[in-house]
């Protein structure tokens, strides 16, 4: 279990019982439900089912972390340790704002990492230049549509090449600037930008071979 801030754990008061999620892989739609439902009803002051759902979602929300950690957020310079410490605050903070539309696993996968980026810009040290740090994407608070849209951008990843799938998710979803990723690789920044164009041609030709496809089943 992640260790949470002392002064949002209430343990004086019996958690109640709430299914914990599986710490990778797909949600099942029953689970999804459920703890959807659980957020939706949850009262501002019910620390109890705050904290419960809280470690429903601690292992994959580590998850998330450890795997974005080594691609990006240690190069903030801030530590590991209060960024664990980060995801309890961040994770209270997202069941504070959700609108209770759609599904909370969905929302809290879309809006974590963008989050973490925060954070680790937020901790990391004083005197380290800011040009020497990744560049989140955005400081936004994600809708439900907005975490939707990652979910989706993570479904297209998954049709294409092992270094594609890479690149896309890196740059778009994580906001990774092509000159790192480049880096991180041993490319040159050149070849990481015809990468990133021919890979955008590739996308726009699906999108055009499915529009089309759709049109076709529509006149049918």
């Amino acid at each position: 279990m992640l260790p949470r801030a002392d002064h949002l754990t209430h343990t004086n008061v019996r958690p109640p019982l709430v299914p914990v999620l599986p710490a990778r892989g797909l949600i099942e739609p029953d689970l999804d439900r459920i703890v959807s439902a659980l957020a939706r009803a949850r009262d501002s002051s019910d620390a109890a089912l705050r904290d419960a759902l809280f470690d429903a979602y601690a292992a994959r929300l580590h998850r998330i972390l450890i795997r974005l950690w080594y691609r990006s957020l240690s190069g903030f310079g801030c530590e590991l340790a209060d960024l664990e410490q980060e995801l309890y605050l961040v994770f209270v903070e997202l069941l504070d704002n959700w609108s209770g539309s759609g599904s909370f696993s969905a929302y809290v996968h879309g809006a974590v990492p963008w989050r973490l980026y925060d954070a680790a810009r937020r901790l990391a040290p004083r005197d380290r230049p800011l040009g020497d740090r990744p560049v989140a994407a955005a400081n936004v608070d994600l809708s439900q549509s907005d975490a939707g849209m990652v979910l989706l951008l993570e479904e297209l990843a998954l049709r294409l090449s092992p270094f594609e799938r890479e690149l896309l998710l890196l740059h778009v979803r994580d906001g990774i600037p092509l000159s790192r990723i480049a880096a991180q690789r041993g490319a040159s920044a050149r070849t990481m930008r015809r990468a990133w164009l021919r890979l955008q041609q590739h996308l726009r030709q699906e999108l055009a071979s499915e529009t089309r496809a759709t049109i076709g089943q529509t006149r049918q």
